[in-house]
């Protein structure tokens, strides 16, 4: 009784750290999403995830021929965060990282119902209200507090590619642990991180780019250091140790946090305070995560 309720403390804890890491995502990205490819991006934090947990690998000896066994099954992880990550950056080029973070807000509930229909998964009533709440709060945000534009679906080129991004990202609290067998939770990590540079990298092959930014600086390193350590190591590894404990839905809702730590962030920066519609939407959000953390 004890040794679960310990697991499901630190899957919380572990999934706190996931909402955080994300927002440095959004937060830093935005900042050179003009400036370098997303696909290039995307690569560096795969390539650059991959060498850095190999080595550690190596050096401590985990590195396992587990990570041979249906190798399929990391394509399938590494796949759902290439497409999540390279529109995630095509995003941030054309609209806020306000709209971008209270799109990500709506996982939980593609989550919840991408389980009740490929899974067959009964949820309890509670979850459903309480998703279905914060993704209105969320909805609130996208279409700028209008109901004409809810009824327009009136969303620019930026927000359609993150909700699409977001959908296929939704899947992955779901499949990771259908396709575990049980390995280290590194080996399932770099795995995914294998996965996705070969994966990314083909892309690019066959789009003819550059695998060289047009311009090289400082904070563009540290960007992509952030990313591949924080952003793709950390929440790879949040992800797949959550997916094992608790359930899809409760793991995901922890993406509901981020609107707040990114609201947070633009209120005290250069910009000054956010919209009015903003803070009113971000209400909803809150109490949906209430709901939840109080089921859980």
């Amino acid at each position: 009784m004890i040794s679960s309720l310990n697991i499901k403390i630190k899957s919380h804890s572990v999934m706190f750290l996931f909402s955080l890491f994300v927002t440095g995502s959004f937060i830093f990205g935005k900042l050179y999403a003009e400036i370098i490819e997303p696909e290039l991006l995307t690569f560096y934090r795969f390539l650059f995830g991959a060498l850095i947990l190999g080595s550690y690998l190596v050096y401590s000896k985990n590195l396992s021929r587990s990570i041979l066994f249906r190798p399929w099954r990391y394509l399938v992880l590494g796949g759902i965060y290439s497409v999540y990550f390279v529109f995630m950056f095509i995003a941030l080029r054309y609209t806020s990282t306000i709209s971008t973070s209270a799109i990500f807000a709506l996982m939980p509930f593609s989550t919840l119902i991408l389980d009740s229909l490929l899974f067959n998964k009964k949820s309890k009533t509670l979850i459903w209200l309480a998703l279905g709440l914060s993704s209105f709060g969320a909805l609130f945000i996208v279409f700028d507090g209008s109901l004409q534009n809810a009824l327009k679906f009136k969303m620019d080129y930026g927000e359609l590619i993150f909700l699409i991004g977001t959908i296929v990202y939704s899947s992955y609290a779901l499949l990771q642990p259908r396709l575990n067998n049980s390995e280290h939770l590194l080996i399932t990590t770099f795995g995914v991180l294998i996965a996705g540079t070969l994966i990314v990298g083909s892309t690019l092959v066959i789009q003819g780019k550059n695998f060289t930014p047009n311009t090289i600086s400082l904070g563009l390193i540290l960007l992509v250091i952030y990313l591949a350590i924080f952003a793709s190591i950390g929440t790879i590894l949040c992800l797949n140790y959550a997916s094992n404990k608790i359930p899809g839905t409760n793991v995901m809702a922890y993406s509901l946090l981020i609107p707040f730590w990114v609201l947070l962030v633009e209120s005290f920066g250069n910009e000054g305070l956010a919209p009015a519609y903003t803070y009113i939407g971000i209400v909803p959000i809150g109490m949906g995560l209430i709901l939840l953390y109080r089921n859980s």
